[in-house]
C-alpha cells in the first residue's frame, strides 16, 4: 500500500518586503510559482496551491489543470492562515502534507526527494529541511507532516507559520540537513543574489 501524500505550494502573500510578487520573479525565464508547481508535480500526483494577494494572476501561472487552487481569503492574516486553509482542504485519505514555500529558488526536485524519502522510511514522524547555526537547530520548509499534525496545522490563524505544531511534536522531528533550503527571497538584496546567480550561469 502506498501512502499518500499531497503537496500544498503556498502562494499567497504580498511580499511586501521584497516590493514585488516573489511568485511572478522570474528565474531562467520561468515564474516561481509556475517552477514549484512543476517540481511538486514531479513529487506526487496530488498538488494544491493557496492562493491570495492577486489571486487570479497568481492561477494564470498555474499550467497544471490537475493542480487543485485553494483561495485563502484572509492571507493578509500570513502564511499561518494559508496553511490552515490549504490542510482544511485535505482529501480525507491523504496520509501526509508537505508545505512547499514559492521562494526557496535554491531547491531542486533532488532536495525535495530527499525529504519525501525520508519520510516514506519514517511516515510517523515529522520531516523537514534543517540545519545548524550558533549551536542550534533551525527548521525550514519543505517539511511534511503526518496527517496526526492536520488537526493542530488547520486550526493556525496567526503568525509566520508551523513552528508551532512542530514545536508540539517535536519528539516525532526529524531535519534533512539542507543549507539551500535557508535561501530565500523576502528582501531586494536577496533579489538581487537570485539575478546574479542566474547571470552567472550563463557565461
Amino acid at each position: 500500500m502506498s501512502e499518500k501524500l499531497e503537496i500544498i505550494i503556498l502562494a499567497a502573500g504580498s511580499s511586501s518586503r521584497l516590493g514585488q510578487a516573489k511568485q511572478l520573479v522570474t528565474l531562467n525565464g520561468e515564474s516561481l510559482l509556475s517552477r514549484q508547481c512543476k517540481i511538486a508535480k514531479q513529487l506526487s500526483e496530488h498538488v494544491s496551491c493557496v492562493v491570495g494577494f492577486q489571486a487570479q494572476e497568481m492561477i494564470n501561472q498555474i499550467d497544471d489543470a490537475n493542480i487543485k487552487v485553494v483561495v485563502n481569503d484572509h492571507w493578509q492574516a500570513g502564511l499561518a492562515s494559508s496553511i490552515a486553509k490549504g490542510v482544511s482542504e485535505l482529501d480525507e485519505d491523504t496520509d501526509a502534507v508537505m508545505l512547499m514555500l514559492v521562494d526557496q529558488w535554491q531547491l531542486e526536485v533532488k532536495h525535495f526527494l530527499r525529504i519525501k524519502n525520508l519520510w516514506l522510511k519514517n511516515p510517523e514522524h515529522i520531516i523537514s529541511a534543517g540545519q545548524c547555526s550558533h549551536d542550534k537547530k533551525l527548521t525550514s520548509p519543505p517539511v511534511i507532516f503526518p496527517a496526526y499534525c492536520f488537526s493542530l496545522l488547520s486550526q493556525l490563524h496567526s503568525g509566520s507559520g508551523a513552528k508551532s505544531v512542530i514545536k508540539h511534536f517535536h519528539h516525532q522531528l526529524i531535519s534533512e540537513i539542507m543549507p539551500e533550503a535557508f535561501v530565500d527571497l523576502d528582501v531586494p538584496e536577496q533579489l538581487q543574489k537570485l539575478k546574479d546567480n542566474e547571470m552567472s550561469q550563463k557565461f
